[in-house]
């Protein structure tokens, strides 16, 4: 599975900040300090790899990743000269990794954690109270974002507020891509993908694990996709990825691509997903009527029973 450029930029920069800061302990002849950010940096370093050959769940590197920058800010804090922007930074990095409610309820602990540690010169009422002011600021900003059922993870694509979008809105953005393809003369094209195990994960396990399982594949969809590009489920467990500026042996490309990167969500009770998927490309003069009619059968192709 590709990882998203802007998570594995977080993880090598958080990788780097580990290793830097072990090596400025150890010329420091801070022993007692090295081992931290040591064993941070080795577990990260481990996991990358196994999550980009799909060996390791996301959310595990996710968690050490956090893990990596809370070290970090603890260690680094108490010797700063502005020890609170520490504090901000530890807050700022839950909310990022983690849904709304978990950070909430881990930065609660951590502010006196942190304010702790620096001393009593900082552990004060105004201090405690301005890093919860902090915190539940953030948790209000990241549930009017994207609610707290989903982490942001460093989804900073424009589509991401909502990656699995009602059908009308879907509808909604194919008309305005084909508009724009025509006008401008550029390639359009869109894949279908149906994934079966929604429909067995809906009825043996309920409406609850089809989200879960609809989330995690969106959000592997959004992983390996253009920042362009726009996802959105049509109706019951037919997708539509909308591809700007991709002609018909890019999408085939792409869908090729995400067959595999797809197999990485699984379940115990159903295995591996898998996805079957057609690629429709804007022809000249096609409205988008037809286009849409098109994909709708298309859709109903990949609807019949595969044996």
């Amino acid at each position: 599975m590709a990882l998203s450029r802007y998570k594995l930029i977080a993880q090598l920069l958080t990788l780097a900040l580990l290793l830097g800061l072990a090596l400025w302990e150890h010329l420091m002849r801070h022993y007692d300090l090295i081992l931290p950010p040591t064993l941070m940096a080795i577990a990260l370093l481990v996991s990358i790899p196994l999550q980009y050959l799909g060996r390791l769940r996301p959310a595990i590197t996710d968690h050490i990743l956090l893990i990596g920058g809370l070290v970090l800010c603890i260690l680094e804090a108490p010797s700063s000269d502005n020890p609170l922007l520490w504090l901000g930074l530890a807050i700022t990095l839950s909310y990022l990794l983690l849904s709304a409610l978990p950070a909430l309820l881990l930065t609660v602990i951590l502010v006196p954690v942190l304010l702790a540690s620096l001393g009593e010169e900082h552990m004060t009422a105004m201090n405690l109270v301005l890093g919860w002011w902090l915190s539940l600021t953030a948790a209000t900003l990241a549930l009017s974002l994207g609610g707290s059922s989903r982490a942001l993870r460093f989804m900073l694509r424009p589509w991401r507020d909502d990656r699995r979008p009602a059908g009308e809105f879907i509808t909604r953005n194919l008309e305005m891509e084909v508009a724009r393809a025509s006008a401008l003369d550029r390639p359009l094209s869109v894949l279908v993908l149906y994934i079966p195990q929604l429909d067995q994960a809906g009825d043996q396990f309920g409406g609850h694990m089809r989200e879960i399982l609809s989330a995690s594949f969106s959000e592997v969809i959004s992983d390996n996709s253009r920042q362009s590009d726009l996802l959105g489920e049509h109706h019951a467990n037919v997708f539509w990825l909308i591809l700007p500026n991709a002609g018909e042996p890019g999408a085939v490309a792409a869908a090729k691509r995400l067959s595999s990167a797809v197999t990485s969500v699984a379940h115990p009770e159903i295995g591996s997903l898998e996805s079957f998927s057609r690629v429709c490309t804007l022809r000249p003069q096609e409205n988008v009527e037809r286009f849409s009619l098109r994909l709708e059968t298309a859709a109903n192709k990949l609807l019949e029973p595969h044996a």
